[in-house]
């Protein structure tokens, strides 16, 4: 399923988190070089033997955060809901996070390198390391980690981004180094290790009591978790880099809806809101905003085993009719990215060229219509009716579609299994969070894939992704990115009209710039950051 990052987006993306990338149930995330770096550099680490004291770091003060409270258990490996994410990734770290841009950055791991056939991967760890109750993190805690996670009776949301593609993982012979062996080559496999759920926890740990045992190798440490009121953290003198965190701890407070949260934003009770429609209209320009990366795409979904949807005209036509640049900015308030129906992020480092850029063209929809008008209902959920609402007025108002809508709760849009009308009614709209286009493909057109809705497969397009997953030529890539994107325009089983941005509001008294977004992806990075008194 898809995850959704910083955005409280609903829908699929917001149910389960398949790691990404990259983004799945995206980030957040997600982005990638065109040819992945086979080995970074470390950065300058903290002595975790030597931690700093409580009151050396008290200088950045403490960062106040809203969060809508969270329901159920908080489990770091199950967790596919970004409140419960956050609250886990403050006191939590990744082998590896990744910048806004898609650059990868050293966290727990200083390196990693591909064996010659590209069917290993080897992650060398800082030496050092410390969890945040002074116990030593080792490679076995990695393998423990990570063999929990792609166990085939694991719970993870992350287990599905592994599948297929990691075979085993075990410590290198002199216990610096953990090596991930692989089904086969893939190229993108570091972005993997960004993904939701990938938190490196003790060996032996038992995750599902984690909330009253919160031990991670995180920026913090949670201190105090009150149910239905909010959680408090203090800096972690454990973490690697401590010497780059300069606030001494973060006060998150739960509100029952985003209203709510808006309210504290604007009294000055948080320090930080996620940027939508409704915080736009409030807030205007009174405040900093700051660009997160991209959260996620609204695809307009067809089935193609039914009719009229069976057609490659009619599902090109809708594509034609539709204005991107009014979507943009009506249903997005312009924080938003225009999209041409393929599904690669703009922060991902290998850019379709020579597609064609598809925009509204009412010509070339009666062409493709031979003169027909075409009636059918659009099925989503509450949190798209307003996009479904701008896509019904922009189909209507051409002559050539009659729209009706079917506006679900969420929970029912996404109830049973094998059958659920996210993947079984003729056209839909559902949210996919920012990740590899590799692993999009494999959730959203791959035969047999449980959560393809579209019903949509085609062989090349297959061969053409394994093919770009198994080289690392910076050329060849292109090339086949090149081809994949025409494909996906060209048969058009999913309209992207555009790839939503993940912004934040701070309040004047935030200092300084976050690195790397605040998403599970980017590792809750709070380092640089510091509060005015």
């Amino acid at each position: 399923m898809k995850l959704s990052t910083l955005r409280r987006t609903s829908g699929l993306a917001f149910f389960a988190a398949v790691a990404l990338t990259l983004a799945a149930c995206s980030s957040s995330s997600s982005s990638s070089p065109a040819t992945p770096p086979a080995t970074s550099p470390s950065s300058p680490a903290a002595s975790p033997s030597a931690p700093a004291s409580g009151s050396a770091a008290a200088s950045g003060g403490v960062y106040n955060i809203g969060l809508i409270t969270p329901e159920g258990n908080i489990d770091p490996l199950t967790t596919a809901n970004f409140n419960t994410m956050f609250i886990v990734g403050l006191a939590s770290a990744q082998l590896i996070i990744e910048s806004p841009t898609g650059k990868l950055e050293p966290q727990l791991a200083t390196s990693w390198t591909p064996s010659a056939n590209k069917l290993s991967w080897t992650i060398a760890l800082r030496p050092g390391l410390k969890f945040s109750n002074g116990q030593s993190l080792t490679a076995n805690d990695v393998v423990s980690t990570f063999n929990s996670i792609i166990s085939p009776k694991s719970q993870s949301p992350a287990q599905s981004s592994f599948a297929g593609i990691v075979k085993s993982v075990a410590a290198s012979p002199d216990g610096q180094s953990v090596i991930f062996t692989l089904d086969q080559p893939y190229s993108d496999f570091p972005y993997l290790l960004t993904g939701a759920n990938t938190w490196v926890l003790p060996a032996g740990f038992n995750a599902n009591n984690w909330i009253n045992d919160p031990v991670g190798a995180g920026q913090f440490i949670l201190q105090k978790y009150t149910a239905g009121e909010g959680v408090t953290y203090t800096k972690n003198p454990y973490y690697w880099d401590a010497s780059a965190v300069k606030l001494s701890g973060i006060d998150a407070k739960f509100y029952s809806d985003d209203q709510s949260e808006l309210l504290a934003f604007q009294a000055g009770q948080i320090d930080q809101i996620t940027s939508d429609p409704t915080v736009v209209a409030a807030l205007g320009t009174n405040y900093r905003q700051e660009r997160e990366g991209y959260a996620k795409f609204d695809g307009l979904v067809f089935n193609v085993t039914k009719a009229p949807f069976n057609s490659q005209n009619v599902r090109q036509a809708v594509a034609w009719a539709l204005n991107r640049q009014a979507i943009v900015q009506t249903a997005y308030s312009g924080d938003a990215t225009v999209g041409d129906d393929y599904a690669t992020f703009p922060d991902y480092g290998v850019q379709p060229q020579g597609v064609p850029v598809r925009e509204q063209n009412d010509a070339k929809v009666k062409q493709l219509l031979d003169g027909q008008t075409i009636s059918f209902t659009i099925t989503t959920y509450q949190g798209e009716q307003t996009l479904a609402e701008l896509v019904q007025q922009e189909l209507d108002a051409t002559g050539s579609f009659n729209v009706k809508l079917d506006v679900m709760t969420e929970a029912a849009y996404y109830a049973g299994t094998t059958v659920s009308p996210w993947l079984d009614a003729p056209v839909t709209i559902t949210d996919w969070a920012d990740r590899l286009p590799a692993q999009l493909y494999s959730l959203m057109y791959a035969a047999g894939s449980s959560w393809n809705a579209s019903h949509y497969a085609d062989s090349q397009l297959g061969t053409l992704n394994t093919e770009y997953e198994a080289t690392t030529s910076s050329t060849q890539r292109q090339s086949l990115a090149n081809q994949i994107a025409q494909i996906e325009w060209t048969d058009v089983p999913v309209i992207i009209t555009a790839f939503m941005e993940n912004d934040i509001y701070l309040s004047n008294a935030v200092q300084g710039t976050f690195p790397n977004g605040q998403d599970f992806s980017g590792g809750f990075d709070f380092r640089g950051i510091s509060v005015a008194s």
